[in-house]
């Protein structure tokens, strides 16, 4: 079996699948994976282990009586972990907030407010302390924080859920007071007339006089010439060309082939321009990173302090994560939050990657009856996808394998649907639309269990330590009470197929996920701004775009959408490639090489590759042009005083006035990059986008046949693609 990590650097390999796997540096599982496999690589197991067939692994571990034993001893000590509820924390913070407000430091106040919240317990729970309304009360203290530093709508969403928490009777008055308040803040001033006079008749006659004369001084200061403040619904990107029927993530402008060596890809089917969007695509299923769970929603991944219309929203049951808003809330809880958040704390202590949390949240999202069905379709008996058939059919590779067009257009319709934003369903009416999402996960997940899994060349170390992970995760989703429906024999026999599942989710993660990023804006909004990585996610229509560090797309994140934007002219059948990480700017051809062998497991071959291109540090303003011969992929130096007569190696005579029209290109299109510099230091990112294109499409002029991909290295135009990327992050959804 031929595997080409182990030609380039088999160590380096083994720690870049580890880590897929787990943390090197935290938590026990590192070293309980490890313990395993030194058990099975004794008597040559290990050996005999890798041979086995992929559906048999799990239960050939569990065969080996000495592995088996280690495991259920190691497994006896799994219970729930997390961080719970607290009345007396709550309490305290409530406290602390009150005290802020009373010394002006909103900031404090804000943090101990939300504080109270997520750590009070549900309505009812704790009788002893707050009489059971410490939520209710924490409510109460953050709204009247944000109210304070003008966030009204925010303010007014607190005293709502306030209230359906049981807010004290003897404090209506001042409520319906503080709503006029927020209703005047937000410039509702009708609304607001309305919340004063039933705070008044709520006050009475054992108010004080002066409390009725504040009242009414509130109520004579409305202005009714003021309009509603205007809360902007942006759409989001378009795709160019639209969308396809059947993949509505995919632009017209591209299609799905297939090769032998290369798999599904994606191609130009129409001639693409310079910043055409050709994906725009929501996750099949993605986690956020631990490190922010305290300042990111845990659903949808926004940053919880840009939120002008609510405020950090509690989990009925841990205190370790945030929404940010009641919709993601009800949406996580009817789905995979209750099966998991007993057990984050172990999660992070156990040292478990994010993939291997994505793993399991492609079970726990799905619930158990889906998760068992798409085992049974696509793990057990190993089915094609519907979408891989429909992917196939529309670019006329292979026979539609679909019975009739009526059939073929229903579940078009289905696959539209449940692209629209199947982990953005409202699922308030819990029953029916949580069978409607299950329905979409079915669908989705035609797709993403055709991807690539490379378990041929997974040597059984490797593997070992994924069935390890695989049956860790099973066991927590069994003391949690996933399978506690059934009885003990059907049990039984769902943990093994569920536990497959996972094991398969642990393989297709480590070559298809996405890193989901944020730009964080600096004092510059370009120059000052960057990435940072806060979750992973996996995409199944953006899986499917092929490596090159030489990339046909720019990549960024609108919330939880991956968008895919070109960076350069197509022609029909030009492969649209993604970056996986190592681009040929900053990466020599040995390192990309090492890297891609050991992550990916493939060797790369695209032009930067086959021709080893010079970094961007080497280039130094160097202008090289490829021979007119279009079958040869000789260069020469284009210096006008000393340009060759013909081609070194195929003698191919060389035009000067050609070469100097193509310089003058050379030139125009620098000139463009340094005007679209100039641009995005004044901050104006519509006006840098149009100049960055016009000197990327002059550049591909040089590029056209006789000239096809000339290898023009000059600094300030490979810039020019790596800015013109960048600025297109900046400016898409910057938070």
């Amino acid at each position: 079996m031929s595997r080409i990590y182990d030609g380039v650097d088999s160590t380096y390999a083994e720690a870049c699948s580890d880590v897929t796997l787990c943390c090197n540096k935290k938590g026990f599982f590192k070293n309980f994976a490890e313990e395993i496999v030194s058990i099975a690589e004794s008597n040559d197991w290990l050996e005999t282990f890798e041979r086995v067939a992929d559906g048999n692994k799990v239960a050939a571990v569990m065969e080996n009586e000495a592995i088996r034993n280690t495991i259920r001893e190691v497994f006896a000590r799994i219970q729930p972990l997390h961080r719970g509820k607290d009345a007396r924390v709550s309490h305290e913070k409530r406290l602390a907030a009150q005290a802020a407000i009373e010394s002006g430091d909103m900031t404090k106040a804000f943090a101990m407010a939300s504080q109270a919240v997520l750590r009070a317990p549900m309505t009812g729970v704790d009788d002893v302390i707050d009489g059971g309304v410490s939520l209710a009360l924490a409510l109460w203290v953050r709204s009247e924080v944000l109210l304070k530093t003008n966030k009204h709508f925010a303010a007014l969403e607190d005293l709502k859920l306030a209230l359906k928490e049981r807010l004290p009777a003897k404090m209506r008055a001042q409520y319906y007071w503080r709503m006029g308040h927020c209703y005047k803040g937000a410039k509702e001033p009708t609304r607001a007339k309305v919340s004063y006079e039933l705070a008044g008749r709520l006050l009475g006659n054992n108010e004080t006089a002066t409390a009725q004369q504040e009242l009414q001084a509130d109520i004579a200061s409305l202005d009714y010439t003021m309009k509603p403040s205007q809360t902007l619904n942006k759409t989001g990107v378009q795709l160019t060309g639209g969308g396809k029927l059947n993949i509505p993530a995919l632009s017209n402008l591209v299609k799905i082939t297939e090769e032998e060596e290369k798999g599904r890809f994606v191609v130009a089917k129409d001639l693409i321009k310079t910043g055409d969007v050709l994906l725009v695509d929501s996750p099949y299923a993605a986690c956020l990173m631990s490190d922010y769970y305290g300042s990111h929603c845990l659903h949808c991944f926004k940053r919880l302090e840009n939120s002008e219309v609510s405020a950090p929203i509690w989990c009925p049951k841990c205190s370790a994560i945030t929404f940010c808003s009641v919709e993601c809330r009800d949406v996580a809880v009817a789905t995979y939050h209750p099966h998991e958040c007993q057990f984050l704390d172990l999660f992070i202590g156990s040292g478990m990657s994010i993939l291997s949390h994505i793993a399991l949240r492609m079970v726990t999202q799905a619930g158990l009856d889906t998760s068992l069905q798409i085992h049974s379709t696509y793990i057990k008996n190993g089915a094609k996808s519907v979408e891989g058939t429909i992917l196939n059919d529309i670019e006329g590779s292979k026979k539609s394998r679909l019975k009739s067009r009526k059939e073929r257009l229903n579940r078009s319709k289905k696959y539209l649907k449940s692209f629209d934003d199947k982990n953005a369903i409202d699922e308030t009416k819990e029953v029916n639309e949580k069978t409607n999402g299950n329905d979409t996960l079915e669908l989705a997940a035609g797709q993403i269990y055709s991807l690539c899994t490379h378990s041929q060349l997974r040597k059984g170390s490797d593997y070992l330590k994924r069935v390890v992970m695989a049956m860790f995760l099973t066991e927590c989703l069994k003391k949690g009470g996933f399978f506690s429906k059934l009885h003990k024999e059907a049990a039984s026999q769902a943990e093994s197929s569920v536990c497959e599942l996972l094991l398969h989710n642990l393989q297709l993660l480590q070559f298809n996920a996405h890193e989901i990023y944020e730009t964080v804006r600096g004092d510059h909004q370009f120059a000052g701004s960057k990435p940072v990585y806060i979750a992973v996610g996996i995409y199944p229509t953006g899986a499917l775009f092929n490596h090159e560090c030489y990339p046909a797309v720019a990549r960024y994140f609108e919330g939880r959408k991956i968008v895919l934007r070109a960076t350069r002219p197509l022609n029909p059948g030009d492969t649209v490639s993604e970056n996986y990480g190592p681009h040929f700017l900053v990466r020599s051809l040995k390192e990309r090489r090492r890297s891609l062998a050991c992550r990916y497991w493939f060797n790369c071959q695209c032009v930067a590759c086959k021709e080893d291109w010079p970094m961007l540090k080497q280039m130094n303003n160097i202008t090289y042009l490829r021979c007119p011969n279009i079958a040869c992929n000789s260069k020469f130096l284009a210096n006008p005083k000393c340009l060759p007569n013909k081609c070194s190696k195929c003698s191919v005579p060389i035009d000067p006035k050609l070469i100097k029209i193509y310089l003058n290109n050379i030139d125009d299109c620098s000139s463009l990059y340094q005007e679209g510099a100039k641009l995005m230091d004044e901050e104006n990112p519509q006006e840098a986008i149009s100049k960055l294109c016009k000197g990327v499409d002059l550049f591909h002029e040089v590029a056209k046949p006789p000239h096809k991909d000339t290898h023009l290295a000059q600094e300030s135009l490979r810039s020019c693609y790596a800015t013109f990327g960048n600025v297109y992050v900046v400016s898409g959804k910057p938070t």
